[in-house]
This record gives C-alpha cells, sequence and structure tokens, in this order.
C-alpha cells in the first residue's frame, strides 16, 4: 500500500485568518501530525504564487494528499482541485478546511481561541484526508435544443440570443402575445424609445425593432403562446417538457387580423393590457403592435352567439378548439418569467377612490396608442388634472406587505414626472418620497432634470387619503424632519412594488427551484452563480429572480444565454462521480432513497434494486441518512471519513 504524504498549506487571507488565528503555530503543529509529510503557509495560497507552492511541493515532496486550509469551499474549492489535478494528482485526493468563516471571523477578538478551535479543524481535515479515494468522470451528451419560459424582454433576448447561435429554442409564454410589461411601457429610460421598440432584437441584423413578424419566422424558434409548461422530467442534457396549449380559437394561419369579427362581438370587458382602463371585446387584439398578430377569443366572456364565425372572411375561428399538449426535448432551460405589478388595494385608498391609480396605470395613459392616446386624464371624469402627485415606497419596505425596496420605482416615478413637465410645464407634479434611490448612470441627471423643471419633492411618510365632492384627493403627509402637511390632488400615482408573479409556486415546484424568502426564485450563489439554480443545465434572468430595470433585465438574460450555451456548444459535459452509490448487496427496495431525494435522482430498476442517476444527483447525502440497510453511501463521504474527520476533531 502506498505511503500516505499530505501536505498541509495554511493560507493567511490578508489578515481575514492572520488577524485572529496564528497561522505559524498552526501550521507547525500541522506539520507534526503523523502522515503529514510537508507543511507550508502563505499570504494568499488562492493567488498565482499560492498556486505554484501547491504544485511544486507535491513533485519535490511526493506529496498524495492535499489539506488547504483556508475560506470557504464555495469559493476556491474548485480552484484548488485543478491546482491538484495539474500536479498529476487525482482532485478528489484534497480536503479543503474552512479556517475563515468557521473560524477567524467567528472569534476575531479570542485570539487564542481562533487558534485553538484551527488546529481542531484542520487536524479533522488531516484525517479525513488519510481515507480520501480516487473519483473518476463521465461524460453526458447534451441536446442542442433549449428551453425558454417567458416571453417578455428577458425571455425574448435569451430565445434570440440562444438562436442566433444556431441553437433550436421553444419558447412559451401564457398570454397570446408576446413582450410582458415592456410592452405596456408608453416610453421606456433612458432612451425615450416606446416600449415595444426597445423591446429585444430579433437578430443581429435587426437591433431597432423587435415588434416584427421575424421572431416567428426565425427558423431556430418555435414559438408558443397561451402556453404554459406542465411538466419536466430528466436532467441537464435531456429534459424532457411537456407544454400545454390552451386554445386561441382562431387558426394562427388563416387569421388575417382584420378586425371584422371584433367589429360584430356583442361582448366588452375590461382589457387587461391597458389594466382596466379600457374596454375590449370577447375576441380582440390587445395593441396594433401585438405579436403575433392574430385575434384571440375570450372564452371566459364568449357567449357563443356565432357572429364572429360567421363573418370571418377566412374561416380562421373554431369554437370547439381543444387544448394541446407538446413533447419536446431540451438540453437546457432558461426560466424568464418576470415580475407582477404589486395590487395596492385599500393602501392610500386604492380599490376606492377612482383617481387613485398605480405608476403602471400612469404609463398606460402616456402611451400614444395607450386607452387615452397618449393623455393623462383622470379616471372618474376624463378630465386632464391639473396637479398630481406620486407616493413612493408603496408595498415596499414595509413588514407589513414586502420588507424588501422595489429598486426601480424611483426611477419610473422621475421618469414619469420630467415626461409630465415637459408635455405640460403648468402641471404640478410632486413626489412624496421616504427616500429617493435612483441608481446607476443616467439616473442622477434624471434626478436633476426633474429639479430643474419644477418638480416638488416632499420627504415625508404619507398616512392616509381623502376624497373631496369633486373628486379631488388630500393626502397628509408626517413630514420627516418634523411636521405635518396636507397635499390636494387631482390624481394620485402609487409607485407599487414589484412582486413574484402569481405562478411563481407552481414553476418553483414544476422545475423543483429554491425561492427566495421574499417569493422570487433564488440563484445558487448572489455572486459566484448569480444566472444558475440548483438544478444544473436550468437557469435564471430577469425580473423572476428579484426588481430590476430593462438594461439590467437585458444583461442578465445575455448571460443566461452564455451560460445555457456552453454546454449545448460542447456537446457534452463532464461530472464528477462524487455522487451517491448504491450497495445492491445490501438494498433491500424500500425506495425510501426514492421517496426522499430532493432531485429525482434516484428510480428503482425492475429488479427492485436502487440506481442512482448520477448526473442528476448532487451528493446531498439524503439518501444515505435515510437508507435503513445502510446500502447507500457518498462518494468523498463515507462513513469512514466522516468518522475519521470526527476522530481528528476529538482527538
Amino acid at each position: 500500500m502506498t505511503e500516505t504524504r499530505i501536505g498541509v498549506f495554511v493560507c493567511h487571507c490578508g489578515l481575514n485568518i492572520a488577524k485572529s488565528v496564528n497561522v505559524k503555530t498552526l501550521r507547525e503543529q500541522m506539520s507534526k501530525l503523523p502522515g503529514v509529510a510537508y507543511g507550508a503557509d502563505y499570504e494568499f495560497m488562492c493567488s498565482e504564487t499560492g498556486q505554484k507552492i501547491i504544485r511544486d511541493a507535491i513533485k519535490e515532496h511526493r506529496l498524495n494528499r492535499i489539506v488547504v486550509a483556508s475560506c470557504s469551499p464555495k469559493l476556491h474549492e474548485l480552484t484548488f482541485r485543478r491546482v491538484v489535478k495539474e500536479a498529476g494528482l487525482n482532485p478528489f485526493l484534497f480536503e479543503m478546511a474552512n479556517i475563515r468563516e468557521h473560524c477567524s471571523w467567528a472569534h476575531l477578538h479570542e485570539p487564542e481561541k481562533a487558534t485553538e478551535k484551527a488546529v481542531h479543524i484542520v487536524k479533522s481535515a488531516v484525517e479525513r484526508c488519510k481515507y480520501l479515494d480516487e473519483i473518476g468522470e463521465k461524460e453526458e451528451f447534451v441536446k442542442p435544443s433549449a428551453l425558454v419560459i417567458g416571453g417578455g424582454i428577458a425571455g425574448i433576448t435569451a430565445a434570440v440570443g440562444l438562436a442566433d447561435f444556431g441553437f433550436e429554442v421553444h419558447l412559451i409564454e401564457k398570454l397570446p402575445w408576446l413582450g410582458g410589461k415592456t410592452a405596456q411601457l408608453g416610453k421606456a429610460f433612458p432612451t425615450e424609445d416606446c416600449g415595444v421598440c426597445v423591446t429585444p432584437r430579433t437578430s443581429e441584423m435587426d437591433r431597432k425593432c423587435f415588434y416584427k413578424r421575424q421572431i416567428l419566422s426565425h427558423p431556430q424558434i418555435k414559438t408558443y403562446t397561451l402556453s404554459t409548461l406542465k411538466n419536466l422530467s430528466g436532467y441537464i442534457g435531456h429534459f424532457r417538457a411537456q407544454i400545454e396549449k390552451m386554445p386561441r380559437y382562431i387558426d394562427e394561419k388563416l387569421c388575417i387580423a382584420c378586425g371584422e369579427c371584433e367589429k360584430v362581438c356583442p361582448v366588452e370587458v375590461p382589457n387587461e393590457f391597458d389594466l382596466g382602463l379600457s374596454k375590449r371585446k370577447a375576441v380582440y387584439l390587445p395593441f396594433i403592435q401585438a405579436v403575433p398578430h392574430i385575434y384571440a377569443l375570450d372564452m371566459n366572456h364568449c357567449t357563443k352567439c356565432g357572429k364572429c364565425v360567421e363573418i370571418c372572411p377566412t374561416k380562421a375561428i373554431d369554437l370547439e378548439e381543444k387544448t394541446l399538449y407538446i413533447d419536446v426535448e431540451v438540453g437546457t432551460t432558461i426560466v424568464a418569467v418576470g415580475f407582477d405589478e404589486f395590487e395596492p388595494i385599500g393602501l392610500f385608498g386604492y380599490g376606492n377612490y377612482q383617481n387613485v391609480i398605480t405608476q403602471l396605470k400612469l404609463a398606460r395613459m402616456m402611451d400614444s396608442s395607450g386607452p387615452s392616446s397618449g393623455c393623462v386624464v383622470r379616471p372618474s371624469d376624463g378630465h386632464v388634472p391639473k396637479r398630481i402627485v406620486m407616493l413612493q415606497c408603496v408595498g415596499s419596505r414595509d413588514k407589513a406587505t414586502h420588507i424588501y425596496c422595489s429598486k426601480i420605482c424611483c426611477t419610473i416615478a422621475l421618469k414619469h414626472a420630467r415626461s409630465l413637465k415637459m408635455a405640460n410645464p403648468k402641471t404640478e407634479v410632486t413626489i412624496c418620497y421616504k427616500d429617493l434611490r435612483p441608481f446607476g448612470r443616467n439616473y442622477e441627471d434624471l434626478y436633476t432634470d426633474c429639479q430643474n423643471l419644477g418638480v416638488n419633492f416632499i420627504y415625508g411618510d404619507a398616512k392616509e387619503v381623502s376624497e373631496g365632492p369633486d373628486k379631488s384627493l388630500k393626502v397628509n403627509v408626517d413630514l420627516i424632519e418634523g411636521g405635518k402637511k396636507a397635499i390636494e390632488t387631482d390624481l394620485l400615482v402609487l409607485a407599487s412594488a414589484l412582486v413574484p408573479p402569481k405562478d411563481i409556486p407552481q414553476i418553483s415546484r414544476t422545475l423543483n427551484l429554491s425561492s427566495s424568502p421574499d417569493g422570487f426564485l433564488m440563484e445558487l450563489h448572489p455572486k459566484l452563480a448569480p444566472i444558475d439554480t440548483n438544478i444544473d443545465g436550468i437557469f435564471i434572468c430577469g425580473a423572476c429572480q428579484g426588481p430590476k430595470d430593462i438594461q439590467e433585465t437585458v444583461t442578465q438574460a445575455l448571460g443566461a444565454v452564455a451560460r445555457a450555451a456552453t454546454p449545448m456548444a460542447a456537446g457534452k459535459i463532464k461530472i464528477d462521480l462524487a455522487k451517491a452509490i448504491v450497495d445492491e448487496n445490501l438494498c433491500i427496495g424500500c425506495a425510501n432513497c426514492v421517496a426522499m431525494c430532493p432531485y429525482s435522482a434516484i428510480e428503482m430498476e425492475p429488479s427492485g434494486i436502487a440506481r442512482v442517476i448520477e448526473i442528476v444527483c448532487k451528493g446531498c447525502g439524503v439518501c444515505a441518512a435515510e437508507c435503513p440497510a445502510r446500502a447507500m453511501q457518498l462518494r468523498h463521504f463515507t462513513d469512514r471519513q466522516l468518522f475519521a474527520a470526527v476522530e481528528g476533531i476529538l482527538g
């Protein structure tokens, strides 16, 4: 049997570790342990020089096990595994001891105790290291096809980006048309383009306006509107998705959008696209630039009178159309389901007073193709308001509703205030705020523009709103600097919070994704993996991860394109085999592991023996803990290795 020769390398991490842990003492004590052939310390082991120290020591001292005592494995475990591999060792013959987060930072003012604790932590790693095994890798084929969930600005950016790389893309959108919230904007900051024009390009050759039919005719994109993801199974490289496509009741190939059906439809209901500020028919096209430019029939309000069927010149309407289920296979998945605007029912008179609206409703009014043709009017009487007050942080930064800041509300209010003053300088515009937080390049200029145009800013906390006989409103404000103020206004605009879509819980369950405490989809790591999720091959982008502006959304969507394209371009992925493994001689076929696995990585063979799907397994160890027959073990975390680690701590 080969002699165990362990090298221990202690990192100072600048003063992050060395300030409270005596690294020299630690290195000296570890060098005396049985099996340790070499010890060293250096200011930054993760640096190029530090890595070279490790590589050179492995060769010079014939080391066959490596322990690095430094920071969290989340940061640099892969770095040191690569270093060990470059030196000719199997990367799993390396162990990392966390003496920064688990020791130094926890005992900043207790150097003696911190050093003593570090000795125990590193000794545990050394003892465990003696029982490490060489672990190999395997390759899996990746299908060059992607699923993109969500047809808003993030989803379309991702779909077009992947399609331009030559990958097949399946784009699904639950609404009858693409565009999401951006399509509802009259103008988008900072370029002041119309919302539909800033929605992403169709290709590298067409950057100016997305809303052209090329998105539907792109040879690599298959678009499914009125569709949701019913089920997703499989794993990276081999996902199997079932798409539920609800009936449009109008044949997409036959409809010529002539509008004759809409003219004869006797039903009128509030138009969701205009947030109830206008009416639409049961058969309708919500806005003139809609893509696909095809009518849809709302069967929830349709009376089936048949008038639309009779008048349709192309016979495109089928009132008996059924739901379709479409199965597709993809290699990767991008989730871009966007956000909802918080509906502040009961707050500041919203829902009770007609002239209390949200910023998104104001945006619809200011759209030249919106419900009032670009003119801001009072919903109660259609008159142009002379006084407009905007209240910030409605439903945001509030323990009763949403504790987080919605990030873009201040910018939205400033953008709309500037536009209102530029359109009509006589309009009195007031912004009441607890904090103003415009961020990034250009946003400070927006604030100063509003000041120069005469927008009033009140630093206060609005408490209550009352309505007068003429439908005018009075807002009572507690001034932050002391005192109270009553503001009279004709129109009150609430900067309502950005919240996760209502169907996020269902999406999270279908995809087995984690959610953050505020309900948005959660990334794998906020700094190191901001687009990845807990499921390999599934990526997130846009406001489904948290409030974002258009620029940040597009940037993150392009990042998701890069992450999803990487394995598809390679055509294969390599995975290490530090996964669960079944001892078939001990397995009793109870299927406890199948039921408990959070990643659906275990299945039962016809023989009644459990089998681990290695590419899906995350090595969490739940199956090993649950197995009553001890048939399930975890490579790299076997019982013997864990017992050795415990023995190392106890001494």
